[in-house]
């Protein structure tokens, strides 16, 4: 008889948010599908919850805050205009989880509360997302410090955040990673960024997402009760100059705006808005668009898995900033670098095209192989 491997993953996995929420959910999945009956895989239910800070130090983030409001004062009055309404997905976030999502049975708030009671499994696997980018903060947990001792610690498709560490960040990132025995990260730059500090060789490999088919991603979708055809705007950023292309797109081919409700600059009556937007939602709207229009990294990916023509833009100016780079680094890979739109003057024609996606899905195919294969490797790892 064959004894059940178990694994667990901890990553970015809550926070109402669709990329997050289902990368979570893809690399349990595809590690599953991949191990077969004799594997089992759960997301490690980790709150990120900080430490109780003193009166003190409260006092000091609410003085930051209020500065921060004085500046954004519309941002600040459309969110609260609208914060019931921006609630509306929560509740399908929560629907998904529970129905497709494994999750530890134990609930662990605080970093401490994992190494007090560490869940047990035979292999740990930091997930995905900017797990190992020191801009949100370094957090032991992710990289596996809980783990006891002699048990296989691997990574899959961390993302660093950055385009260099400090000299500081570097010592902590080769201390933590002296235990590990597989590490992988998203994006190619930060995989030679790793390379200098891994005690092991550095794969390149696929967001989880990515190891999933668009055929298995609409087995699960919902599609929305909304008039075709759309172009769908799912915009994370606050910059101007893609919420004209947008105007400017509707306008040349007569085909109306929706958008995923997020940033504050789409709180607008005039504006059609899909307030109850939850992961599967999130999933058909890419899938029914006529086009796809987003500044988001996991909006850029669904887009490419279910084969849609769209558009990327950069959250931030200057093409070297990481929220930037990382859909550069996708888009180069898959051969669309055209699809990136860096400015754009208000009311110019836009030179509109579709996508041929014959060299996109060679390509996309031979990089699921390869990053199948590594994870493979991880799971068949003896433990």
């Amino acid at each position: 008889m064959i004894n059940m491997k178990k694994i667990g993953i901890i990553t970015y996995f809550h926070y109402d948010n669709y990329g997050t929420m289902l990368q979570g959910y893809a690399l349990s999945r595809a590690i599953n599908d991949i191990g077969g009956e004799n594997i089992k895989s759960e997301i490690i239910d980790y709150r990120f919850q900080e430490k109780l800070i003193s009166k003190r130090q409260l006092l000091k983030i609410r003085l930051k805050r209020l500065l921060i409001y004085l500046f954004q004062v519309k941002r600040v009055i459309r969110l609260y205009r609208f914060k019931n309404k921006l609630q509306e997905k929560k509740a399908a976030f929560d629907a998904f989880e529970k129905a497709f999502c494994q999750t530890s049975n134990t609930i662990y708030n605080f970093a401490s509360d994992l190494k007090k009671n560490p869940p047990l499994y035979d292999i740990y696997i930091t997930g995905s997302d900017q797990t190992w980018s020191p801009k949100i903060g370094f957090n032991e947990a992710l990289f596996l410090s809980f783990a006891p001792d002699r048990k296989v610690r691997a990574a899959y498709a961390p993302s660093i955040g950055v385009a260099s560490f400090t000299d500081e960040q570097k010592e902590y990132i080769k201390n933590h990673l002296k235990s590990y025995s597989f590490v992988s990260c998203r994006e190619r730059y930060g995989t030679e960024i790793l390379r200098d500090l891994s005690p092991v060789e550095v794969a390149t490999v696929l967001d989880p997402t990515l190891l999933i088919t668009s055929n298995t991603w609409r087995a699960i979708s919902i599609q929305c009760p909304i008039n075709k055809p759309y172009i769908l705007c799912y915009f994370i950023g606050d910059r101007p100059y893609y919420r004209d292309f947008a105007k400017q797109l509707s306008k040349q081919k007569g085909i109306p705006l929706v958008y995923i409700p997020v940033s504050y600059q789409d709180l607008s009556s005039e504006n059609q808005l899909l307030w109850k937007t939850g992961p599967r939602e999130f999933l058909g709207l890419i899938d029914d668009a006529e086009v796809v229009l987003t500044d988001s990294f996991h909006g850029t990916i669904f887009s490419i898995n279910f084969n849609k023509t769209f558009y990327s833009f950069t959250k931030h100016p200057g093409i070297d900033s990481m929220d930037n780079l990382r859909i550069v680094d996708i888009l180069d890979r898959m051969s669309l670098e055209d699809r990136l739109v860096l400015e754009y003057k208000k009311g110019k024609h836009i030179p509109y095209s579709n996508i041929n996606y014959n060299k996109t899905n060679e390509l996309l195919s031979q990089e699921r192989e390869v990053s199948t294969a590594y994870l493979k490797r991880i799971i068949e790892e003896k433990v």
